[in-house]
């Protein structure tokens, strides 16, 4: 194969350690949603297993797959989808006509109720459904197994929506031994840390600069033919590119339908310490200038690494990091786990 998605190993192994060394007394639950954010699902939980408490999806079709790969308890945080209820995988509950439904499926089920505290996706408004809730709860066979709510944003909007919360677990502090409260992501653990039951490890299991976590994936690739095209020729697809002087251009066989977004046609790459310059981006394949770079057929190119980092695609694009990240889901390249 010309393209590799490498995975590290001890990076993901390290970015769950600085979680637990943050929280010794809190359960981890890693969320390995689409696909772990492009990083690859099976590889993922092959090394992180025997270090979490619980997954987290965003819904049955993840779940249903994650199911094949682990034992431990599965979390679905999306919407409910009421034509899948199994008692294998526990299910956040964002409203009592959802409530209602589960009930009304006579089965133990693990629920966590989710509260909406500012971020206005998913999730209880108001305390008095809250509350009505936990009474049916109690009446039924679900088993309300955590509360939690969804941090908008990592600044000073976090103490607006954690004293909203607050107000909300107090309603249930008679049986708060018995429930998993959650709320806090790994980024806002890091910052503000309200020492509760479980964090939710998200995209700082796969990428961060901050706090000690370690990016853990590369992308490699290979030149796979060259051209010397002069001045006034095109390059790839509709103009996009026609060279103003005599150039060497290189084809790598990864394209938007490998997440290579054409959006970043122009960007500056950098490989062995030149700079080279994307060109143009088709389906499969991708060219570069390689002029005065000594690169040649057969040369490695990493397209995601420390340096051509999902930073750099992020800025030149403006657009978040994750976005980057999760178009890698469905790269056609071999993962590979390396240390």
């Amino acid at each position: 194969m010309f393209n590799t998605f490498q995975i590290s190993k001890s990076n993901l192994i390290n970015n769950i350690k600085q979680v637990k060394q943050n929280n010794p007394n809190s359960l981890i639950c890693a969320m390995v949603k689409a696909n772990a954010y492009g990083v690859g699902l099976k590889e993922v939980v092959a090394v992180i297993d025997d270090h979490v408490d619980y997954y987290g999806v965003a819904c049955f079709f993840e779940a249903k797959a994650l199911a094949r790969l682990t034992d431990k308890k599965i979390l679905i945080l999306g919407a409910l989808d009421i034509e899948n209820i199994y008692s294998r995988f526990s299910y956040s509950c964002n409203s009592l006509e959802e409530l209602e439904y589960l009930i009304r499926q006579n089965i133990a089920i693990n629920v966590h109720l989710k509260v909406n505290t500012g971020m206005n996706r998913y999730g209880f408004d108001s305390i008095k459904d809250f509350k009505t809730a936990i009474k049916k709860i109690k009446k039924s066979k679900l088993i309300l197994e955590g509360v939690c709510t969804h941090f908008a944003t990592t600044d000073d909007f976090v103490a607006v929506q954690y004293s909203k919360f607050v107000a909300f677990m107090s309603t249930c502090q008679a049986d708060r031994d018995s429930i998993i409260f959650h709320a806090d992501n790994s980024f806002v653990n890091q910052k503000f840390n309200h020492s509760l039951s479980m964090v939710r490890i998200g995209f700082s299991l796969y990428n961060r600069h901050d706090f000690d976590f370690r990016p853990v994936a590369k992308i490699l690739t290979h030149i796979v033919q060259t051209h010397r095209i002069k001045k006034g020729e095109l390059v790839g697809y509709d103009y996009r590119f026609v060279a103003k002087e005599d150039m060497l251009v290189a084809t790598i066989p990864i394209g938007y339908a490998d997440g290579y977004d054409m959006k970043y046609i122009g960007i500056d790459l950098y490989v062995k310490g030149k700079r080279i310059k994307v060109l143009n981006i088709c389906m499969d394949c991708t060219m570069l200038d390689i002029s005065n770079t000594g690169l040649k057929k057969g040369d490695e190119i990493y397209i995601l690494d420390e340096i051509n980092s999902l930073s750099l695609y992020s800025k030149y694009v403006s657009t978040s990091e994750y976005e980057i990240m999760t178009k890698f889901s469905h790269i056609r390249a071999v993962r590979e786990l390396i240390d």
